[in-house]
């Protein structure tokens, strides 16, 4: 039987960022999927600047729209329009982004697997072995980046008492000239969330987030929020997609085993941004599993270090919805503020960490008092 340095499961921005470090270190890397690709992928599509730059390579030829103004709405007429000279974001289609991603991937080395299940997962010593529509397969380490209902986090129960779901639905709905319309986040729409719409050059990505339980969001409340909207002439492909958080409350890593992207809870509560912490979350499981492979560095030990910042960053994140999330009118008006928006969205687009984004928000606060 075939030895892999690496098994990664799930093809998304999570598994190809770690398969294509990997790869690119000269490693064997095989990324297992269920599905084939392209495949449709509920997501909005927005890339933040931050998870652009993170990538190895240019988006270019999937981007559909720079934006560089949003406006942030609060109901009853009010609304703040932020407008900066560079991109706050990339608008993408994400079943072609993954695509992309992915094409990218294999041009580096890695090797593709598309399966149907995995029955089971066998830790030992010196690797891990898979159970997979009849087949074993084995490696040295073992990435779980197959999503929120990730398999490799049942089989493993690495997700015991720490993952807690948000929820999102989204639709496509065809217009003209959709690049003229405004990137839109409406915190009017849902009570413990957002509406969104992203234009897209040839449609709009409409939808509604949810950051807490207790409040249904479906298909006819999405299609009610779009006809208020009064946009297009009505919605096609509606979809939904849970987002899981927790990052901050569970082991990284079981032995020769990494849980990357959603599957181990690397998404932003307050803003429901999941690509870029898929992205470095599988960037850092590669790094630790080729540091191993280097020095002998403990490759679960280097993870625990690697996502440290990033698992600050999402505890900051979590505690920002709560607050954000149960004092919308106050978080509004402070979004309201010019200086303040202009610093917090450029700050957060461009990539600074969250701790000294939080730090210097406090301090703009006072000074403003």
């Amino acid at each position: 039987m075939k030895t892999w340095d690496a098994i990664i499961v799930g093809a998304g921005p999570a598994g190809c960022a770690a398969a294509y470090d990997l790869a690119v270190a000269g490693h064997e890397v095989l990324l297992i999927d269920k599905a084939d690709f392209p495949r449709q992928k509920a997501c909005a599509g927005g890339l933040t600047i931050k998870a652009a730059r993170a990538l190895r390579y240019s988006i270019e030829p999937v981007v559909r729209q720079k934006i560089a103004s949003m406006r942030i709405e609060r109901g009853e007429g009010r609304a703040t329009i932020v407008r900066r000279h560079s991109p706050y974001c990339f608008m993408t289609v994400r079943q072609e982004f993954d695509d992309f991603c992915l094409r990218q991937t294999l041009s580096a080395g890695a090797q593709f697997q598309r399966i149907r299940a995995i029955e089971a997962i066998t830790s030992e010593s010196a690797g891990v072995t898979i159970s997979a529509d009849g087949e074993r397969l084995h490696a040295r380490f073992l990435v779980g980046a197959d999503g929120v209902h990730s398999r490799v986090r049942q089989l493993t129960n690495m997700g015991a008492g720490w993952i807690w779901r948000g929820f999102a639905v989204e639709a496509t709905v065809p217009v003209p000239n959709a690049a003229a319309h405004d990137l839109v986040f409406d915190f009017a729409a849902i009570r413990c969330g957002y509406g969104w719409v992203f234009p897209k050059a040839d449609h709009l990505n409409i939808g509604l987030y949810s950051f807490a339980g207790g409040e249904a969001i479906d298909r006819a409340r999405l299609s009610a929020y779009i006809r208020n909207r009064s946009i297009g002439s009505g919605a096609e492909c509606i979809i939904g997609q849970h987002a899981a958080f927790g990052a901050t409350q569970h082991k990284p890593a079981i032995g020769r085993i990494f849980l990357a992207g959603d599957a181990g809870g690397f998404v932003d509560p307050l803003t429901g941004e999941g690509i870029y912490f898929a992205i470095v979350s599988g960037q850092a499981a590669a790094r630790a599993i080729e540091r191993d492979f280097a020095s002998g560095i403990s490759a679960h030990e280097e993870f625990a270090r690697a996502t440290a910042r990033i698992r600050t960053d999402l505890g900051i994140a979590t505690s920002g919805a709560h607050w954000f999330y149960q004092n919308l009118d106050v978080g509004y008006r402070l979004l309201s503020v010019p200086v303040l928006h202009r610093f917090l969205l450029n700050g957060f687009a461009d990539g600074s960490d969250l701790a000294s984004l939080a730090a210097r928000v406090k301090t703009l606060i006072s000074n403003l008092a």
